[in-house]
């Protein structure tokens, strides 16, 4: 039998991550000591391995618990027989149009939207210390990236809205805005850069402020190998150029969230395509597909983001 801290070493996930898959999804359970500790068994570690393989293969928490718990009974949720062996096997997955790494965007359910109602309630009472609990237990439920693309991203949209509908007040939508950069800004410190990595340059153009999305790519990137230099908002159009120069930059990542931003945009994908056609320009926002020229749309999840950079740039393994 294993203690807690043992069973998350052993399977290489934490222990509030632990917590959290057992309380939420029920894939352990648990025996307890006469002092009332969690021991786990060699059953209860192996669910949580097989868990942790499927969320990093890109599976959503739910789906990797689900999966985990059919795996583990041999059955499927009908009672027939799992394909799970002769998927080891010959390596497909079980569920069919599923890529090798990328899940597709999944509408919230009903424990997501539970948890973007109560970030949203947060907001509304201007409550700093509820907005972070919240923020901590979604982030323990899977990998960043995934927990970015399928819940914190969509809830920010929710925040929106409900500020635009009047239930929020201009603080409330701040307040919250302001707890999610600070989580972020902590994963992009903690990420660990690759100093063989290709370096790129992440940025909004000159007017624009709205980088929470960017900046959430920025740790994704990092956390794949590449070495970042994140210049956040606002950056000046010859400041690209210079900045790419200084740095030798092979790439680099700009977010047009506006309509109003695409015009300098547009320039300056312009000026760095003149005159550094080396450079593998990305872009991201709401407003990516109006500009033109030689770039790169990389949609709106930043698990695809990621995967197209590194494909253009061929991070080493």
């Amino acid at each position: 039998m294993y203690t807690i801290k043992r069973a998350a070493e052993l399977t290489g996930i934490s222990v509030a991550t632990l917590r959290a898959w057992e309380r939420r999804y029920g894939v352990v359970s648990p025996q307890r000591s006469d002092g009332g500790y969690r021991l786990y068994g060699p059953e209860d570690v192996r669910a949580l391995a097989i868990m942790n393989s499927l969320v990093n293969e890109g599976w959503s928490a739910r789906e990797a618990a689900a999966e985990t718990l059919r795996r583990l009974s041999g059955r499927d949720t009908a009672g027939r027989e799992s394909s799970f062996g002769r998927e080891a096997r010959d390596g497909r997955d079980s569920r069919q149009g599923r890529g090798s790494r990328v899940a597709p965007l999944r509408p919230g359910a009903r424990y997501q939207s539970e948890d973007a109602e109560a970030f949203v309630r947060a907001a509304e009472r201007l409550d700093t210390a509820s907005a972070t609990a919240v923020l901590d237990a979604r982030f323990a439920l899977g990998t960043f990236e995934h927990v970015v693309d399928d819940w914190l991203m969509p809830t920010l949209k929710l925040v929106g809205e409900e500020w635009a509908h009047g239930r929020l007040t201009v603080a409330g939508e701040h307040l919250v805005s302001y707890a999610v950069q600070r989580r972020l800004a902590a994963a992009y410190e903690a990420a660990s850069g690759r100093v063989d990595g290709p370096t790129i340059l992440i940025g909004l153009p000159p007017g624009s402020r709205h980088e929470l999305g960017l900046l959430a790519f920025a740790v994704a990137a990092r956390r794949a190998g590449f070495a970042t230099v994140y210049v956040g908002a606002d950056l000046p159009a010859e400041d690209w150029v210079r900045a790419i120069e200084a740095r030798r930059a092979a790439g680099m990542v700009m977010a047009v969230p506006r309509d109003i931003d695409i015009t300098a945009a547009q320039d300056i994908i312009d000026t760095v395509a003149r005159t550094h056609p080396e450079v593998v320009i990305g872009l991201g926002g709401s407003q990516q597909n109006e500009i033109s020229g030689r770039c790169v749309h990389l949609g709106h999840s930043i698990t695809v983001a990621v995967g197209e950079m590194t494909r253009r740039l061929r991070i080493p393994a």
